[in-house]
């Protein structure tokens, strides 16, 4: 199965309140790796777990993904993401557990490893993965979080949820405990795809609608719709630190001219 290529372009901002940048980025194009956190804690602690994630996943994986086979059961890869973060988690805890200062740390993650005409995704927390397909915006992603649990179960409504002081109060994150069990999953992938991995000070003021009309209007320049949704965010208050990385599925060059195969015969036969 031929290979897409991926286009990558991340950004991170400590917002427009906060004087420290608490979230985390790091992405591998070549790797087709994108590792997201948003750290949690007092004194700059949280600053500390986000990149204590970030730098984990990223050496753990970086010579594992190439062995991923894109065409094979997912079930092995799943596995190797899912001991990677595992193992993330105990550092993390351990750091935590170990320094007084940083007593109390976690963060969120979001990962995405596209292999193939697969991706592998993965998270804990309340930051989240969109995909834009088609020009329309789907969340993969389900909020561990304790407002998501409210309006699962009926406690609070929909409408009255933008408003809840339990917005920002996650149920599950790296570090925060001894034990952490992440959510896995695969999709397919199609050519055109962009996938946005964000942090909740971006959709937390930035309305879904207004996302996606980002996303289809600067989709050509992955740089700059990063920019533009950093920006959308810090116009509308800024209270967080926001990050946002954003991956778009292109055909590679050989998979265009298979698609033409046809055209070259013609060609051959009007010589």
């Amino acid at each position: 199965m031929a290979r897409l290529s991926i286009e990558a372009a991340g950004l991170t901002d400590a917002g427009t309140v906060r004087q420290f940048n608490e979230d985390s980025i790091a992405f591998d194009a070549d790797l087709g790796l994108m590792v997201l956190a948003d750290g949690m804690g007092g004194h700059r602690a949280g600053e500390v777990a986000s990149r204590m994630a970030t730098a984990s996943l990223l050496a753990a994986l970086r010579d594992q993904v190439p062995t991923f086979d894109a065409d094979d059961d997912p079930a092995p890869s799943q596995l190797a993401i899912g001991q990677s973060i595992i193992r993330a988690n105990d550092e993390i805890f351990a750091a935590a557990q170990s320094n007084p200062a940083c007593r109390g740390m976690g963060t969120t993650l979001v990962m995405a490893v596209f292999r193939g005409q697969r991706v592998l995704l993965a998270h804990v927390g309340d930051s989240r993965i969109y995909r834009l397909r088609y020009n329309r915006l789907q969340l993969l992603t389900r909020d561990d979080s304790l407002l998501r649990d409210q309006v699962e179960l009926g406690l609070i409504d929909v409408a009255d949820a933008g408003g809840s002081h339990n917005r920002n109060l996650v149920t599950r994150a790296l570090g925060i405990a001894a034990h952490v069990t992440p959510h896995l999953r695969d999709d397919d992938v199609l050519v055109g795809d962009v996938y946005l991995l964000c942090s909740d000070g971006l959709n937390d003021l930035v309305d879904d609608s207004d996302i996606e009309l980002i996303m289809n209007s600067l989709k050509s320049n992955l740089p700059l719709a990063t920019h533009h949704l950093v920006q959308a965010a810090k116009d509308n208050g800024g209270h967080d630190n926001v990050s946002a990385i954003l991956v778009r599925l292109h055909e590679t060059p050989a998979m265009k001219t298979r698609g033409r195969w046809w055209q070259r015969l013609a060609a051959r036969f009007q010589r």
